[in-house]
């Protein structure tokens, strides 16, 4: 629960110390911007059952302004992961398959540099595997998840169509059999948009002439 309440209060708290600031960007005003169709990747390390590991992702959806999105996305870990052992020495592996809906907000831009709201829900299974120590398999069957994620971004415009971006947070998996699919995340990659892209070529293309 102290996870829980964690995240949120530091995006509520850097959303007030900020408030008065006309770098913040009001999400209802977001809303009456223009719209236009959006997609990507959403991959983020993390660990499941001890394992270091990756969640991949893919979307799309409608962004408003460039800076409120709302996606729908397919996520999942292709191959298994965990090295959870419990008292009888079982090792337990997973791979999970869940659909996903989420926003982001980017409510903060100072020159180059942007904060991002991030949540997500999503519902799926965590298909696994019990093997004893022997590497035999004891077990196999599906179970629901039902996963959460909240987090705070970053971003570094390093150029007008290419961000570095990172960001932390936690994911929260219900029903209570599932909880120990829980645990944190983190972001680290590149952001290419083509058609601001294509833009700034054209635009290029024009100034020489």
């Amino acid at each position: 629960m102290i996870r829980l309440k964690f995240i949120p209060s530091i995006i509520a708290l850097l959303i007030w110390s900020k408030g008065n600031s006309q770098n913040v960007t009001s999400p209802f005003e977001t809303l009456k911007k223009k719209k236009e169709i959006v997609y990507g990747l959403d991959n983020r390390r993390t660990h499941i059952h001890q394992h270091h590991t990756v969640i991949y992702g893919l979307y799309s959806g409608i962004s408003f302004g460039k800076k409120l999105r709302f996606k729908i996305g397919i996520n999942g870990t292709p191959l298994e992961v965990g090295k959870f052992v419990d008292e009888n020495g079982i090792i337990k592996k997973s791979r999970l398959l869940f659909a996903s809906l989420g926003e982001e907000f980017d409510f903060f831009q100072y020159k180059k540099f942007g904060m991002t709201t991030y949540l997500q829900a999503g519902i799926g299974n965590n298909f696994y595997r019990q093997l004893n120590e022997n590497g035999t398999e004891v077990n196999k069957d599906k179970q629901l998840i039902i996963p959460i994620e909240t987090g705070l971004h970053f971003s570094y415009d390093l150029l007008p169509y290419l961000k570095l971006k990172t960001g932390f947070g936690w994911r929260f998996v219900a029903p209570d059999n599932s909880r120990e699919l829980g645990g944190y995340y983190i972001k680290l990659g590149l952001s290419f948009n083509l058609k601001t892209f294509n833009e700034t070529r054209a635009d290029n293309k024009t100034t020489t002439r």
